[in-house]
C-alpha cells in the first residue's frame, strides 16, 4: 500500500502539474471581461457553472481516455510523447508571448452576448483545453504505471488534486477584477513566464519519457 509521504509527494505534483496547465490566474481577467456588469450572484453562479462543467470534461476523460486510446489503437506512450508535445507549445507560448496565449483562449467578439458563458469559453476551452485534458490523462496513466493493481490510491490522488485546482480557481475568478488590477499587466505576464518555463520543463520529462518507454517496449518485444 503506498505510503503516506508516497500519497503526499504524488498529490502535490498532480496538484502543481494541473496548476500551471489550467491556470486560474490566466483565466481571471477573461472572466472579467466576459462577465463585465453582472451582478455579484450572475458572476458567482457563472464560475461554479463553469467549473463544475470543466471537472465533468476532465474526469470524463480522465477515467475514460485510455480506453478510447486503446480502442484508436494509441500506444500509452506515443500518447505521453504527443501530450509532452503539445504542453511544451503551450509553455513556450506562455514564456515567450504570454499576450499571445491569452489571446489563444480569448473568446471571439460576439462571445459575451451568448447566454451560457460559462460552457464556452469559460469551461472549455479555458479551463478543460486540450491541454488540460492531455496532462490528466497522463497523470492517470503515470499512476496505474507506479502502482500498479493499487493504481486505485493514485488515481484517487490525481482526481482530488483536479477538484482542488478548479475549486480554487472559483474565488480566483470571483475576484479576478482586484487581481488583474493588483497584479497589472507585467505582473500577468511575470506568472506566466514562470508557469511556462515550469511547463516546458515537465513537458520535455513527459517526451523523453514517452520515447523512452516506447523504445523500452519494441526492444522488449523484439
Amino acid at each position: 500500500m503506498p505510503t503516506e509521504q508516497g500519497v503526499l509527494a504524488a498529490f502535490i505534483e498532480a496538484f502543481v502539474t494541473l496548476f500551471i496547465v489550467i491556470d486560474p490566474i490566466l483565466v481571471a481577467p477573461l472572466f472579467a471581461a466576459l462577465t463585465h456588469g453582472d451582478s455579484q450572484k450572475e458572476r458567482r453562479k457563472t464560475a461554479i457553472q463553469a467549473t463544475l462543467i470543466a471537472l465533468g470534461v476532465l474526469v470524463f476523460f480522465a477515467v475514460l481516455g485510455p480506453v478510447m486510446l486503446k480502442h484508436l489503437g494509441i500506444e500509452l506512450a506515443s500518447f505521453r510523447a504527443a501530450g509532452g508535445l503539445l504542453l511544451f507549445l503551450i509553455g513556450f507560448r506562455m514564456f515567450f508571448n504570454p499576450d499571445e496565449e491569452i489571446n489563444a483562449k480569448r473568446p471571439g467578439p460576439q462571445a459575451s452576448a451568448r447566454d451560457n458563458v460559462a460552457f464556452f469559453p469559460l469551461a472549455l476551452p479555458m479551463l478543460a483545453g486540450p491541454g488540460a485534458i492531455a496532462t490528466v490523462m497522463l497523470l492517470m496513466q503515470d499512476g496505474a504505471r507506479e502502482y500498479g493493481d493499487r493504481a486505485i490510491f493514485a488515481q484517487a490522488e490525481v482526481l482530488a488534486a483536479l477538484a482542488l485546482v478548479l475549486a480554487i480557481g472559483i474565488p480566483v475568478m470571483m475576484s479576478s477584477g482586484a487581481i488583474a488590477r493588483a497584479l497589472g499587466r507585467t505582473g500577468m505576464n511575470m506568472i506566466s513566464r514562470l508557469l511556462g518555463m515550469l511547463l516546458m520543463a515537465l513537458a520535455t520529462q513527459y517526451v523523453f519519457d514517452g520515447i523512452r518507454v516506447g523504445i523500452l517496449e519494441r526492444v522488449g518485444s523484439g
